[in-house]
């Protein structure tokens, strides 16, 4: 059993209850703890439950929502609130169990607009509830939540140090984060009525958020004459034996509660309790408290009566209290989860539901199949973080400034294909099974940056000037200069790592750093819009740099450090050779996607590439489905057969693809809205054409894939470069007629460069035949 719990807390009832559960087998893991952002781990939350899934985890199991809480207060509740409930779905859509342990009715602060809506929605969703009392199943029903499915497991003690038996001195302790519904203002209220000979006094220990309770609770304490004493501060663990052997009886004067974790502590210390008369506290034994009827009168009676309590009464609630707690132990309690939990799993199967659950292990345990999802997976985040990019950034800029980015971003992955030197083909092919794997990254990341800085400084230098006008002049702005190149390095070598990470099957590693980066570069985005083209310019870089820092940390981790005492230079030399063979079938890959932005920039102006960079951007999205999987079946043709790899991925291929065709073509009009009304009316054509075009690029990339697995190098570099003086030369000729004339330019480069894929193919080689033991690149994307 796999459980995925949301989220960690401070709180040791965690992990004293999954220590149990581990012992019987469970597999435990936190969730939102990816990086030190929690907004960040909150979006990322997705990406987590989508893993778990397909790792094999069926259950989720929520505690409480707080984590859900976004920054900027009562601003953002609505958002966390929408946030929390596609959380909710996707747990639903992707067949997750989720559990919800009540720990209390409704959240004692707000975290949402409506938390009792949001409640509502948590239980609907739930397909088990555990409450540590009845009495919590009908606070929730009273709100209209009762659950379909729920189990009562009491609240586990907690471990505590031996501490010494109550003596009767009048001390009273309150112990727990202090706010406004735990009561502690009445608790003050009734020890400045304590009648002048009773002996007796307070300590308040514990955090308080709230400025203006504190100054209430330090005003109150003061009119208490001296018998308070306020530690408003997060109290050590190791302080905690401390004050309760300092303690006679702990007060606990609750206005409203569900489950009380600080009543549990207080009994498992062997204290006395002294607590209102709720029902949600019913379950206290009876012989280790005195109750009272909530009030401030009611409560300067029990203290009366307590603080003249002699001390064999306090033993005997004493031990009363130790009696309690160790009752219901926490084998006990483990036990029974796991017995909710086995049956929730149990319950929900059915033999066409058995049958479908081995169907998606086997697929799951597919290598093939396992990466092309998880690289969709990732190509699906990219394209819904790009779409969030260039819609802010049209809605923000003018389209000038769009276009001569468009114009950037392509100049910068032509120059950086052009300096990976191919080693990026070298790293997934060598990287599984080469004795000195660190060096063999470190090697290729080196020269690729190296190589990539001083051509892109090169060639800036020498043809910025020539650029047309309306842009940032990259001839003699020294720093428009520099932050080119970065960028420009930043994606050679991140071309590097992700091979890498491929080859090495971390593509939830890839993933995620992807996320990261997309999420950094519309938040800069936000943050830079005033600095104007080139706050966009700087902040398309940021993502970019982040990714590619955060692909070299995941893969040096994985990477094994034993017989890595190579010579760099030693390393690039004995596999850059692999690398010469398919370099110019590379660089004639990337010549279409980076080329034709660029030649509607001079032909076009810099408008209206913003108009087809926004339609090439969205109809790019398409071809991201055949670029991953053909870049997995690559890697898993290197071990074993190419036919049946290849079928494979054309039926994966085709079932996706097609129907997302299908919608851009029938929604290309409302997608281009998005980004502003000029773009609908100037590019719909155009996207449309560009959609089509999608399904004869995706098969050249897995004749690509073909060809290079075999080792036909020279097949390759010819298909790549028949490809490229296809689609430059009909683009070229087509684009003085306007976009759609452009885009139908692409479309026939691609259907001839397919036409001619499959000649190729055909005439090279039998499909069935093994494999040469010979290095071979993987195909690059050309959208």
């Amino acid at each position: 059993m796999r459980i995925l719990v949301i989220p960690r807390d401070a709180n040791p009832y965690q992990e004293l209850l999954y220590g149990e559960l581990r012992r019987r087998g469970a597999v435990v893991r936190y969730a939102g703890e990816l990086t030190p952002s929690h907004t960040l781990n909150l979006l990322l939350l997705p990406w987590e439950l989508l893993r778990h899934r397909i790792t094999g985890g069926r259950l989720v199991h929520l505690h409480w929502v707080f984590a859900f809480a976004l920054p900027g207060g009562p601003r953002t509740r609505r958002l966390a609130q929408t946030w929390f409930a596609l959380v909710l779905f996707l747990s639903r859509a992707l067949r997750l169990r989720l559990v919800w342990t009540a720990h209390n009715v409704l959240p004692h602060s707000p975290v949402f607009a409506d938390d009792v809506a949001a409640r509502r929605l948590l239980v609907r969703r739930s397909d088990l509830v555990i409450a540590h009392s009845p009495s919590a199943l009908d606070g929730l029903a009273a709100i209209g939540a009762g659950p379909a499915r729920a189990v009562v497991v009491p609240h586990g003690p907690y471990p505590a140090p031996p501490v010494p038996p109550p003596r009767a001195r009048g001390r009273f302790l309150f112990l727990g984060a202090v706010a406004e519904y735990k009561g502690v203002e009445d608790l003050l209220a009734a020890f400045a009525r304590l009648p002048g000979d009773v002996t007796a006094s307070l300590v308040v220990a514990g955090s308080c958020a709230d400025p203006a309770l504190a100054a209430r609770l330090r005003e109150a304490a003061a009119a208490a004459g001296g018998r308070v004493t306020l530690r408003l501060e997060r109290i050590p663990d190791a302080e905690l034996a401390d004050l309760y052997a300092a303690a006679d009886v702990v007060v606990l004067p609750f206005r409203r509660i569900t489950t009380s974790g600080s009543a549990l502590l207080a009994l498992s210390h062997g204290r006395p309790l002294l607590v209102p008369d709720l029902p949600e506290l019913a379950e206290l034994p009876a012989a280790a408290l005195r109750r009272y009827d909530g009030s401030v009168p009611g409560l300067v009676r029990a203290l009366t009566e307590l603080a003249g309590a002699d001390e064999a009464t306090l033993t005997t609630m004493a031990r009363a209290a130790l009696a309690h707690v160790r009752g219901d132990g926490w084998e006990k309690i483990g036990e029974s989860t796991m017995r909710a939990l086995s049956g929730l799993l149990a319950a929900g199967r059915s033999p066409l539901r058995e049958g479908l659950r081995r169907r998606l292990r086997r697929l799951s345990q597919d290598a093939l199949y396992r990466g092309s999802v998880l690289l969709l997976a990732n190509t699906a985040a990219l394209a819904a973080f790009g779409f969030l990019f260039w819609t802010l950034a049209a809605r923000s800029y003018p389209p000038a400034s769009v276009g001569w980015l468009a114009g950037v971003t392509a100049g910068v992955n032509l120059l950086a294909t052009v300096a990976s030197l191919g080693l990026p083909n070298t790293v997934i092919r060598h990287l599984p099974r080469a004795p000195e794997p660190r060096t063999l990254i470190r090697a290729a990341v080196a020269a690729v940056a190296v190589i990539g800085g001083t051509l892109a400084l090169a060639v800036l230098l020498l043809l910025g000037p020539l650029l047309p006008g309306g842009g940032p002049h990259l001839g003699g702005d020294l720093r428009a200069v520099l932050l080119v190149a970065l960028l420009v390095v930043c994606t050679a070598a991140g071309g590097a790592l992700d091979a890498g990470l491929i080859a090495t099957r971390a593509t939830g590693a890839l993933l995620a750093k992807n996320l990261v980066g997309s999420v950094s570069k519309v938040v800069a985005l936000l943050v830079l819009t005033p600095f104007g083209l080139p706050g966009l310019m700087v902040a398309y870089g940021t993502g970019t740099v982040l990714a590619a820092l955060l692909g070299g940390i995941a893969l040096t981790r994985r990477l094994p450090r034993a017989d890595d005492r190579g010579s760099r230079r030693q390393t690039l030399r004995r596999h850059l050779s692999f690398s010469r063979g398919s370099y110019l079938g590379t660089v004639f890959g990337i010549l279409p996607s980076t080329v034709v932005p660029l030649q509607v920039l001079a032909i076009s102006g810099s408008r209206q590439t913003a108009w087809f960079a926004v339609a090439f951007q969205l109809a790019g999205f398409l071809n991201f489905i055949p670029s991953t999987a053909a870049q997995v079946t690559f890697a898993e043709a290197q071990r074993g057969a190419l036919r049946r790899q290849l079928l494979k991925a054309i039926k994966a291929v085709y079932g996706m693809l097609l129907p997302a065709v299908l919608v851009m073509l029938v929604a290309a009009p409302w997608l281009l809205r998005v980004f502003g009304d000029g773009y609908a009316e100037s590019a719909t054509a155009c996207l449309r054409l560009l959609a089509l075009a999608a399904l004869f690029s995706a098969g050249t990339y897995l004749v690509d894939a073909a060809l290079i697995a075999r080792d036909r190098t020279g097949a390759y570099i010819l298909m790549n470069g028949v490809n490229a003086a296809l689609v430059l030369t009909c683009c070229g000729l087509t684009l003085p007629a306007g976009l759609t004339a452009g885009a139908l330019g692409w479309v026939i480069a691609q259907a001839v460069s397919l036409v001619i894929g499959v000649v190729v193919l055909a005439t090279s080689f039998d499909l069935r035949r093994p494999r040469r033991a010979a290095p071979s690149p993987r195909p690059l994307e050309r959208l």
